[in-house]
């Protein structure tokens, strides 16, 4: 059966006590970050054992035990990367007993799902890319080479007499703008105007190779 084990009041050490305990008996565990106190305030909640605890038991879900009010600490929880999410529940927050203030109302359980699933979906894969998503805006506000100066015919171009600027037909790329240092124009170039690849001589066959 799997375990949920809450560590409120407990140090490293001990929690790493409890893992190599639990571990012998039952592999299919998680362990929540956890500050025993109803409420919770913030500066008690201690997020970064999030991390800590991934680092310390990476084998296994690491997760979050909240009793802060509302549920914005415990969405950042899932922006750590906790894979439990355990809240307490009540039809009454002014119920006797510490629990009940420190709990969430069916409503506020609702918005915290909605959440949660809005950061999981927000998480991405972490790999750095232009997105589908970009490309309108790439292809309005994406930096592309100009001439700095009117450019004629014939002229080999030098590093002052070009910018990178937001320009409309887009140019060569901006991360270009060195491969065409040394290179000549084969049509004349106003000032400000798009460097287009075809205007500048041997610019495309060096770029692919």
């Amino acid at each position: 059966i799997p375990m949920v084990v809450s560590s409120g009041m407990q140090s490293m050490e001990t929690m790493r006590l409890v893992y190599k305990t639990v571990k012998q008996h039952n592999k299919n565990f998680a362990i929540l970050q956890c500050t025993s106190a109803y409420p919770l305030e913030a500066e008690d909640v201690n997020l970064r054992v999030i991390t800590e605890y991934q680092k310390e038991f990476p084998d296994i879900p690491i997760g979050y035990s909240g009793h802060e009010s509302g549920i914005s600490i415990s969405v950042a929880a899932v922006a750590l990367g906790a894979k439990v999410i355990e809240r307490h529940i009540t039809l009454d927050k002014k119920a006797k007993g510490s629990d009940h203030e420190a709990s969430l109302v069916h409503s506020e359980l609702a918005e915290l799902v909605r959440s949660i699933r809005l950061v999981e979906r927000a998480l991405g894969n972490g790999i750095k890319q232009m997105l589908p998503c970009e490309k309108a805006c790439h292809d309005k506000l994406g930096k592309s080479v100009v001439a700095k100066v009117k450019i004629p015919k014939g002229t080999v171009l030098t590093l002052d007499m070009l910018a990178v600027k937001v320009a409309e037909p887009m140019g060569v790329p901006a991360e270009d703008i060195f491969q065409l240092v040394g290179k000549a124009v084969t049509e004349e170039v106003e000032e400000d105007e798009s460097l287009l690849s075809e205007v500048v001589d041997s610019y495309r066959k060096k770029a692919k190779s």
